[in-house]
């Protein structure tokens, strides 16, 4: 069984996810506490607010490394992209580990957007974690289950999108 740390600065349902995919390890959360990571087989940063000097894996809002900021959403927006997306990396050194693309209607609007990344956020995050922990691959198909496809996948052969 591994030990998994989680840090946050305000508790999300990403969290709840997390923990409920991971429910066979032992998980402690963390509100920006400093800890010895010694102790931890992974830590896992739960939101772009905490600060943390190790490695640890995270979840940010965009297709890095564009809008490496403290809000990809308003600047996708605002620079009037039309991909942008999540994307689950190591921090430090920054290492991209797994993305998926989110594609912007030109009447998308910000809270709109910033919803569906939570979203997707709450649904592939914790498969990647488990997927690392277990040490197995995965491809952008299997992220999403059949059920949960977002239709942002633009025809995969695993749905009907």
């Amino acid at each position: 069984m591994k030990k998994i740390a989680i840090i946050y600065s305000k508790y999300t349902p990403t969290i709840d996810a997390i923990k409920y995919t991971l429910s066979e390890h032992k998980v402690d959360c963390f509100k920006n506490e400093f800890y010895s990571d010694n102790d931890y087989d992974l830590v896992i940063l739960s939101d772009n607010n905490t600060k943390y000097d190790g490695n640890a894996l995270a979840c940010h809002h965009s297709l890095l490394p564009s809008f490496d900021n403290d809000d990809p959403v308003k600047s996708a927006i605002l620079e009037g992209v039309k991909v942008t997306g999540i994307t689950v990396y190591y921090t430090n050194p920054k290492k991209i580990i797994a993305q998926y693309p989110v594609f912007i209607n030109n009447n998308t609007h910000y809270e709109e957007l910033r919803q569906k990344l939570e979203y997707l956020e709450q649904t592939i995050f914790p498969v990647v974690i488990k997927k690392i922990i277990n040490n197995e691959q995965f491809e952008l198909h299997s992220l999403l289950n059949k059920n949960q496809c977002s239709g942002n996948c633009g025809g995969c052969v695993s749905c009907s999108h």
